[in-house]
C-alpha cells in the first residue's frame, strides 16, 4: 500500500484531502498529514513515504524548500504540488525542482487526483503492490492492539504487546493521561461523514503536538494519550490548552462542540484504568454541556436500586392519575440537584419507564389504536423511541416534558369522547346543592360506586368527593361576591347543612376564612 504525505497551511484543505477519497481502497495510506515544512521533513526524517502532496506557500519552510530537503533523504521520493497558484513561473519552478505533477487544489477532483497517482510508479513496487512493512505500519497494528486490549482489561503489559509504541511514548516520559474525544451529543445525531472528519482533525493534531498519541476511533468516541513529561507534577494546565486548541479546530472547521474526558496519569501498563476514568469524565456534558472534564473530579453514580423502585412507583402513580405536571416538576427536581449526579444511562432508563407507562395509559385505559397515538404524539411516536438517542440534560427534561404535555392533551380529549365522564360531571353540577352522595353519581352512570370510584379518579385525576367540594366552594364563591346572603343561607344552597362545617372546609379549600374572604371582598 502506497504511503502519502499531505503537507498543507491550509486545516480545512488538509480535512478535505483526507476525507474526498476513500484512500485505503484504492490502495494508498494517509502516513502523515502536517500544516508546514518544518513538521514534515521531521516525520520524513523518522519514517518513509512513497508520495508527498504538498503546498508551495507555506509559513517557514515553502513546498519547494520542503521538496529539495526531502530528496536529499530519499530520491525516490514522489512529488505532486497542490497549489491555489496556477501561473506559468510556479508550473516552471516545479518542473525544475523535479515535480511530478501539478494540481489546482481548489479545481481538483476526486477522479484526476488518482488518476495522476496511479500513473506515478514508486520505487520498490514489484507487478503493482507496493511495499509494506516497517515502523509505520508496525505502529498502526500497535495502536489498534492497545485500544483493544484497554477495551477488554485495565491492566495490559504495553511492552509485551507493543514494544515500538512503548519506545514512542517513553521518549516524552513514564506516564501518561488516557484521553477520550467526542462531540456534544444532539438528538439528530452525527453522520458517518462528519465522525470522519472529527478524526481526521484529531489525528492530525495530535500528530504535530509532543507528548501526543491517537490510537482511533471506537463507540463513537476517539482515543489518545497524553504523556505526562518527566519531571511534571501537574499537568492540567497543558491539557487545558490542547483541548483549547482541539475545541477550536472543531468549532471552526467542522462547527461541532468538543467533549473531552482525560482520566488520572498512571503509569503505561495501567492506562486501561485511565481509559474508564476518562470514558466516565466524558459523560459529564450531559449535566454541564461541553469542555474538558477530569476523570479524578468526576463523581457519577447508578441509581440504588430501592431508589429505582420508588422513582418507577410514584412516576406509575402520578401517571396514572393523570398528575403530568406534578411528575414534570419532580424530574426537573431530581435531575438539577448538583449533589446526586447518576451516569447518564440512568436518566436514559427513566425516560423509557415514563414513555412505557405514558402508552400503556393511551393503550389500555382508552384503548386507543396506534394510528390514532401517532396522529397524536406524531414522530414521537412510539414514545421509548424518543430517548433511545441521549443528548444534554435541557435536552432530556424537555423531550419528558413535551410528552407529558402530548399526553395530558390526548387524555383531556378522550376524557371529553367518554360520556359517562362529563356525564357525572354534569349530575354533580345540578345536583351540588343537596345533599350528594358517590352511590348517587355512581348509579347515574350505571357504575357499582367502588368501580365508579376508581374510574372517576383515574380519568380526572382527583376523587369524586374532591371534585364536589370544589363545585361547592366555587358556587359559594360566586355568591359571596354576587349576593348579600349570609354564611347560613350560602352553606344550605350549595349541599352544607351545618354551618360550621361548611366553615371549615372552605377555609380547607381557600386557605382562608370566610371573615378573611369577605374583608378582602
Amino acid at each position: 500500500m502506497r504511503k502519502v504525505m499531505i503537507v498543507d497551511d491550509e486545516a480545512l484543505v488538509r480535512i478535505g484531502l483526507q476525507s474526498i477519497i476513500d484512500w485505503e481502497s484504492r490502495g494508498y495510506r494517509i502516513a502523515g498529514v502536517f500544516k508546514n515544512g518544518e513538521e514534515a521533513l521531521r516525520a520524513a526524517e523518522e519514517e518513509k513515504f512513497d508520495i508527498v502532496l504538498t503546498d508551495i506557500r507555506m509559513p517557514g519552510m515553502d513546498g519547494f524548500a520542503l521538496i529539495r530537503e526531502l530528496k536529499r533523504l530519499d530520491p525516490g521520493l514522489r512529488f505532486i504540488i497542490l497549489s491555489s497558484y496556477s501561473d506559468f513561473e510556479y508550473t516552471r519552478q516545479a518542473i525544475q525542482a523535479g515535480v511530478n505533477d501539478y494540481i489546482s487544489k481548489y479545481e481538483m477532483e476526486p477522479e484526476e487526483l488518482l488518476r495522476v497517482l496511479d500513473a506515478l510508479s514508486v520505487k520498490g513496487e514489484r507487478a503493482g503492490a507496493p511495499e509494506t512493512t516497517g515502523l509505520a505500519s508496525s505502529l498502526d497494528d500497535e495502536r489498534a492492539v492497545w485500544l483493544a486490549r484497554t477495551t477488554e482489561t485495565p491492566d495490559t503489559r504495553l511492552s509485551e504487546h507493543c514494544p515500538a509504541l512503548l519506545e514512542r511514548l517513553s521518549r516524552w516520559g513514564g506516564a501518561a493521561r488516557w484521553i477520550v474525544l467526542t462531540p456534544l451529543p444532539r438528538a439528530s445525531g452525527y453522520s458517518r461523514t462528519e465522525r470522519k472528519a472529527m478524526a481526521l482533525q484529531t489525528e492530525e493534531i495530535f500528530s504535530r503536538l509532543d507528548g501526543l498519541e491517537y490510537f482511533g476511533e471506537q463507540d463513537g468516541h476517539l482515543h489518545g494519550a497524553c504523556a505526562l513529561r518527566e519531571g511534571e507534577t501537574d499537568d492540567a494546565i497543558r491539557l487545558r490548552q490542547i483541548a483549547e486548541e482541539l475545541t477550536a479546530a472543531w468549532a471552526k472547521n467542522l462547527n461541532v462542540a468538543l467533549v473531552v474526558g482525560a482520566g488520572s496519569a498512571m503509569p503505561f501498563e495501567r492506562l486501561g484504568r485511565s481509559r474508564k476514568e476518562s470514558e466516565l469524565a466524558v459523560q459529564m456534558c450531559f449535566y454541564d454541556g461541553a469542555g474538558i472534564y477530569f476523570g479524578e473530579h468526576v463523581v457519577l453514580r447508578e441509581m440504588a436500586e430501592q431508589e429505582r423502585l420508588e422513582l418507577y412507583r410514584q412516576a406509575k402513580n402520578k401517571i396514572d392519575f393523570l398528575h403530568f405536571e406534578q411528575l414534570g416538576d419532580e424530574i426537573r427536581r431530581r435531575i438539577a440537584d448538583p449533589s446526586v449526579r447518576l451516569l447518564p444511562v440512568e436518566w436514559q432508563r427513566v425516560g423509557e419507564m415514563i414513555a412505557t407507562h405514558l402508552m400503556n395509559l393511551m393503550v389500555e385505559r382508552y384503548e386507543s389504536d396506534p394510528e390514532s397515538l401517532r396522529d397524536r404524539f406524531g414522530a414521537a411516536w412510539p414514545l421509548n423511541e424518543a430517548f433511545r438517542q441521549l443528548g444534554t440534560r435541557t435536552e432530556f427534561v424537555r423531550q419528558v416534558q413535551e410528552l407529558l404535555e402530548r399526553a395530558r392533551e390526548a387524555a383531556s380529549s378522550l376524557q371529553a369522547s367518554r360520556g359517562w365522564v362529563a356525564k357525572a360531571k354534569a349530575f354533580v353540577e345540578s345536583r351540588y346543592g343537596e345533599p350528594l352522595r358517590l352511590e348517587d353519581a355512581a348509579e347515574h352512570v350505571s357504575f357499582s360506586p367502588s368501580h365508579f370510584s376508581q374510574r372517576f379518579r383515574q380519568e380526572t385525576g382527583e376523587a369524586f368527593s374532591d371534585y364536589l367540594t370544589r363545585v361547592r366552594i366555587r358556587e359559594a364563591i360566586r355568591l359571596y361576591n354576587e349576593t348579600e346572603l349570609s354564611t347560613e343561607e350560602i352553606a344550605a344552597r350549595v349541599g352544607y347543612l351545618n354551618a360550621n362545617y361548611f366553615i371549615k372546609v372552605f377555609k380547607r379549600t381557600t386557605g382562608q376564612t370566610v371573615k378573611q374572604f369577605k374583608r378582602r371582598g
